[in-house]
């Protein structure tokens, strides 16, 4: 096993500080710094490491914000521990990685139901330049009462 001070791989040196992924053959592709996060993870998913992120980090994979993250944590939703003397919350990647996935597919459902119902109902037999008509005299009709009072 080798270890690369500054990996250098066909030519190509990658500096200190940035983040490149070297495969076997030497080829090398450079990561910014959210496609090295994705690749850390995942890469230590598959190995079966646990990987120990904060609210912070945990709300960047999810695409929210750090407090809708307590709010899923406070929630049971989604499992964390303590760290350190201040009691700050971490996460398993590999748990956020699962939450994600399960409330994608959760989403797609209520969705599927959503259209059903649509379909349902008749919502997709209408005509769309008759049921956007409708929609547009409708509001002229209510425009024009909220003027005349």
């Amino acid at each position: 096993m080798t270890v690369l001070e500054m990996p250098q791989a066909k030519g190509i040196t990658v500096p200190r500080g940035n983040r490149a992924l070297v495969d076997s053959d030497g080829d090398v592709t450079a990561l910014n710094a959210e496609a090295y996060e994705a690749a850390l993870n995942a890469a230590m998913g598959v190995m079966g490491r646990h990987r120990m992120v904060t609210t912070g980090e945990a709300a960047k994979l999810l695409n929210c914000s750090s407090r809708t993250v307590a709010r899923i944590l406070d929630s049971g939703r989604l499992p964390f521990t303590r760290n350190g003397a201040a009691g700050r919350r971490m996460v398993d990647v590999a748990d956020v990685m699962a939450y994600q996935k399960q409330e994608r597919a959760r989403m797609e459902q209520s969705l599927a139901s959503m259209r059903r119902a649509a379909v349902e109902i008749g919502l997709y037999d209408e005509d769309d330049a008759a049921y956007v008509a409708g929609l547009e005299n409708s509001g002229d009709s209510h425009g024009q009462a909220s003027r005349a009072t």
